[in-house]
């Protein structure tokens, strides 16, 4: 071959990876180099705070009660490149039965975490270093663990009751991020209420699940 066809042929290839980059070139690097993020344990023991609720007529408070929320953080391991439009999704979810083994219950549609503070946080996050969001809450009036999501249907069943447990099976989607694999927290919960975080860490267990 000679040396003119040889350089003639590696120009043709530049320029069609050139081509390639300005078509794809976002998807070729979320790929290769995107964000690469992950869901840790951020408060396991749980953060007491008071609510308030509001007459919504009057905007006149009517009461006040203590929670307890529960938090996740999601850190991105790649901090030069940030996941644009960030949301964690609620996938799936698994009860466990009077057997003692957890049994699927469908969703019909993935149902988004909400980001912490939830009073001002946007629903979609730029995640550069890390972001928190609220896993769930347990307040002295619901008699129940929450998971915090945006909206849930009526028919939901994803609340942990007394002497309940629920599987939550998570998953992170960016814009140029979806993650391989879901990760899996288990609620379990004994009834027991207290605004003693020492005493409430016996009554509520969270962790990861591996599988």
């Amino acid at each position: 071959m000679e040396w003119s066809t040889f350089w003639n042929s590696v120009g043709a290839v530049g320029s069609i990876l050139v081509a390639i980059m300005a078509i794809w070139g976002e998807w070729v690097r979320s790929i290769f180099v995107g964000p690469k993020l992950k869901l840790i344990p951020h408060n396991f023991r749980g953060t007491i705070t008071t609510l308030t609720e509001i007459d919504r007529k009057t905007l006149e408070p009517i009461r006040s009660y203590k929670a307890i929320y529960y938090h996740l953080r999601v850190d991105n391991s790649r901090r030069w490149v940030t996941a644009k439009n960030c949301r964690v999704l609620l996938r799936q979810l698994h009860r466990r039965g009077p057997d003692g083994e957890f049994h699927i219950i469908p969703l019909v549609v993935p149902l988004q975490f909400v980001w912490s503070p939830a009073e001002w946080a946007p629903t979609l996050q730029t995640v550069a270093d890390n972001e928190i969001l609220d896993l769930g809450a347990i307040t002295e009036l619901s008699g129940k663990f929450e998971p915090k999501c945006y909206v849930t249907s009526a028919n939901f069943q994803g609340f942990v009751g007394p002497n309940e447990a629920v599987r939550y099976s998570l998953s992170i989607v960016a814009d140029n991020y979806v993650s391989p694999k879901v990760q899996v927290f288990e609620v379990a919960w004994n009834g027991k209420w207290s605004e003693n975080l020492d005493d409430m860490e016996k009554y509520v267990t969270i962790k990861e699940v591996f599988k």
